[in-house]
């Protein structure tokens, strides 16, 4: 009977040092909010804001993109990538 011969690969990676650790990482996702804009009068009003993203992330088609978009739907997309992600997120209120 001939025998089975398993090959077994080891990654092998250098030792983290302290710059390592605290170097930014090499994927990205920058979403920031602003220019604020009101429309709309009583109750019909509402308030968009100018969302832009920035990444290197290859799931996305542009690296840098700018729509204007209500502040609900900005939380959404907060929520939906905080759930997809499972970590953690940081955003301040509307202004």
């Amino acid at each position: 009977m001939a025998e089975t011969v398993v090959d077994t690969w080891l990654l092998i990676t250098k030792p983290q040092n302290r710059n390592d650790i605290y170097r930014p990482p090499s994927n990205f996702l920058k979403m920031d909010r602003s220019n604020q804009q009101t429309s709309g009068f009583g109750r019909g009003r509402f308030t968009t804001y100018e969302i832009r993203v920035k990444t290197n992330l290859p799931i996305f088609k542009l690296m840098e993109s700018t729509v204007r978009r209500r502040y609900s739907d900005f939380e959404w997309l907060r929520s939906e990538l905080e759930r997809e992600s499972k970590g953690r997120w940081s955003s301040s209120g509307p202004e």
